[in-house]
């Protein structure tokens, strides 16, 4: 491997995003932003059910905190809060959002901003260790927030979650 691969790899990327997209994921070809946020939270929870299973914590982790977020801006878009081109400049300023229009309580916001702050920095970036039990907790943790904003969503049929 060489900078001279590196440069050619990253030319062949751009090209890929630059060129219309093939091979959609499954249940993303759509065309409202609000059911792509939710779809996108839905493909996340699925796909770290199977990467809990394999043991793959540190990415557990990441798609269960990713999830949540997608599933408050599916909402929040949903109920023209939220411009889906303009999406929030910080992973925690969703929670605030939420909590300024009541999908939860202060405490609530507060509580997942501080797990992501204490916990998915520290897990992805320093010293944390990625466990079986705290990846469990936090996609448990993933699934209910999501399957509470798509109770209260009149698009929660549009959910594509198997579980």
């Amino acid at each position: 491997m060489s900078s001279t691969t590196i440069e050619s790899l990253i030319e062949d990327v751009q090209r890929a995003f630059d060129e219309p997209p093939e091979q959609i994921e499954t249940g993303l070809d759509v065309d409202d932003a609000a059911l792509l946020q939710l779809r996108k939270a839905c493909r996340l929870l699925a796909g770290s059910d199977h990467l809990l299973d394999a043991g793959y914590y540190t990415l557990v982790i990441e798609a269960s905190f990713v999830a949540i977020e997608r599933s408050i801006e599916f909402r929040l878009i949903e109920r023209g809060e939220m411009d889906p081109r303009n999406l929030p400049g910080s992973h925690t300023s969703v929670y605030r959002e939420a909590a300024n229009l009541g999908m939860f309580s202060e405490s609530i916001a507060d509580d997942l901003a501080d797990l992501w702050g204490d916990h998915r920095a520290k897990t992805y970036y320093q010293d944390g260790l990625a466990a079986e039990t705290r990846a469990r907790r936090l996609s448990d943790l993933a699934t209910e927030v999501h399957l509470f904003i798509v109770g209260r969503s009149s698009q929660g049929h549009e959910c594509i979650c198997t579980s």
